[in-house]
């Protein structure tokens, strides 16, 4: 084929197509040279696809380039084509090998002319490239496949005439079920009433048909009941699992028969729906498996909240039933100390205090639960001083049941005059979690151990706390997780998971650090360094002796 340039800049240029790519545009190196302003100096190419076969493709141009007037990025030359670029017309045409030396001088508007009224004799008013150029735009995937193939027919339309069609599919029971329209009108299958001899003949054959091959048949299917269809076109698409639906076209009387260039048009842009409805399909699919996914995401995380909830629920139960049960013991012994003639009352005093120091032990777990369900600030303690020994003995008293039925024993070697100000049971939540972690944890070796806790005052300011225990330690895995929440190596009844997220809580709000160092068979060591001054968790509780001015604040 021949390049001639027919208008603008150039007029009268030729160029052969051959084997080697030609460039066209505005800089001096192209193969042929447009000098127009509204051309690119890279505007396009043209490349060989196949033999005697040429693909122009746009180089993404400012103006872009134009193929029988319309706007093209890449498409297959064929002669008797008018290439538009700027003011410059270039006429595509076929000529003779010999006839190659030759200057051939041709008139674009009436060879476009020519091929219009060839175009006519085969009963197609629109070319094949430019209808699936038009079905390239689409928007295929996300559309239903019945609207997919209403967008499809209008397509079909602007290219071949016909009066009625319908889309026809097979259920697995053998039954058939149609959309499609007839005289412009929606119409169900019986209202299509199609030839189903040609409709079966296609769907068996996997070919597509035209009327006039089953002759006969075709008449004695429609033409007795119909006197108005004159000639039909049943072409199959193929689907998944080898099912095949047919696509049918159908003209009444008054105009010509379809021919085979109509049926070879139609199949073409045919085998473009067949993959456009399986890209639907799959597409459909994959939304129904994304939307059952998240179903079952959301479903997986409602369970999770309630298997932590669950967990929470019977880990706080667990750990508040010792010493409220402790409370429970201590006030029974004061009162039948109280109760007898014998009594001593400053026994009943030890036993009161020690059942309040439970108490408070109970409040401390209560705080616990507080701090992981709200992100509440840490508030000064008191500037009052209080003893460290005394603090952490007492507390360890309070868990002496749970630390002898663990077979714990327990060592404090904490200087008498060590003291922090603050909030101390902030303190005695943290003694209090740690001894329990490490009885729990000896309680499962079975084999027991001990507990010891060391504290000295630093040069700096401050106190360092090292509390260490010889039961059987963590793996490396375990230690990584053993500050986060709800993480417990227990079983569900068993533990919160919440006792050494805060344990680091309250000494990261206190400004200290807690370092952990264990490893299996070796025990656990902590080493808490601590402020002069311990903070307190922020909490909406009320102090048991407020509760009458609480009560008047309310009340107003």
């Amino acid at each position: 084929m021949h390049l001639i340039i027919t208008h603008g800049p150039g007029r009268g240029t030729r160029l052969v197509l051959g084997s080697e790519t030609v460039r066209l545009g505005r800089d001096p190196s192209n193969d042929l040279i447009i000098d127009d302003t509204r051309a690119s100096r890279q505007h396009a190419e043209i490349v060989l696809a196949n033999p005697d076969t040429w693909l122009l493709r746009d180089g993404g141009s400012r103006n872009g380039t134009l193929v029988n007037g319309e706007p093209i990025s890449r498409t297959i030359l064929e002669a008797g084509d008018v290439i538009t670029i700027g003011e410059c017309t270039i006429a595509v045409h076929a000529v003779q090998e010999h006839m190659s030396t030759f200057s051939v001088k041709i008139d674009p508007a009436t060879l476009q002319r020519k091929l219009q009224g060839e175009v006519a004799a085969d009963g197609i008013s629109k070319s094949l490239q430019e209808a699936l150029f038009e079905m390239g735009l689409l928007n295929r995937a996300q559309h239903h496949p019945e609207k997919l193939v209403q967008q499809v027919i209008q397509i079909i339309r602007s290219g071949v005439h016909f009066e009625s069609w319908g889309w026809i599919r097979w259920n697995e029971d053998g039954s058939r079920k149609a959309n499609g329209e007839r005289d412009g009108v929606s119409a169900s299958l019986e209202e299509i009433d199609p030839s189903m001899t040609l409709v079966e003949a296609s769907r068996r054959r996997r070919e597509g048909l035209i009327s006039s091959e089953v002759g006969n048949a075709f008449e004695a299917s429609v033409c007795v009941r119909r006197k108005q269809a004159l000639s039909a076109i049943a072409l199959p698409l193929m689907g998944r699992d080898n099912e095949i639906s047919v696509l049918y076209l159908e003209r009444g009387s008054g105009t010509r028969p379809f021919t085979e260039a109509e049926l070879n048009w139609v199949a073409s842009l045919g085998v473009h729906l067949t993959v456009d409805l399986e890209n639907s399909r799959l597409f459909s699919d994959l939304k129904e498996a994304h939307e059952e996914l998240l179903e079952s995401r959301e479903q997986l995380t409602r369970q999770e909240k309630m298997v932590a909830i669950g967990r929470l629920a019977s880990g706080f139960a667990h750990d508040l039933n010792n010493p409220l049960g402790s409370v429970i013991g201590f006030l029974q012994l004061a009162n039948r100390d109280l109760k007898s003639d014998s009594g001593d009352p400053e026994k009943s005093k030890v036993m009161v205090q020690k059942a309040l120091d439970a108490a408070d032990f109970c409040r401390a777990l209560c705080r616990n639960l507080l701090a992981f369900a709200r992100t509440r600030p840490f508030k000064p303690g008191s500037d009052l001083p209080f003893n460290v020994h005394e603090v952490v003995k007492g507390t360890l008293d309070i868990c002496e049941a749970r630390l002898r039925d663990s077979r714990v024993e327990t060592e404090v070697n904490i200087a008498d005059d060590l003291h922090l100000a603050g909030d101390s049971t902030a303190l005695r939540q943290v003694i209090m979690n740690l001894a329990l972690n490490s009885s729990d944890a000896m309680t499962d070796s079975g084999l027991g151990g001990k507990i010891s806790i060391h504290g000295k005052s630093l040069a700096a300011g401050g106190i360092e706390l090292i509390f260490e225990d010889d039961g059987p330690g963590m793996t490396e895995s375990i230690a990584n997780l053993a500050f986060d929440p709800l993480y417990s190596t227990k079983e569900t009844d068993k533990g919160s998971g919440l006792g050494l997220y805060v344990v680091q809580r309250i000494i990261d709000g206190a400004g200290g650090c807690i370092d952990l160092e264990t490893s299996p068979g070796k025990g656990a060591r902590f080493k808490i360094v601590l402020p002069d001054s311990m903070a307190q968790l922020g909490s909406e509780e009320i102090h048991p002796m407020d509760v009458s001015s609480h009560w008047q604040e309310e009340s107003q």
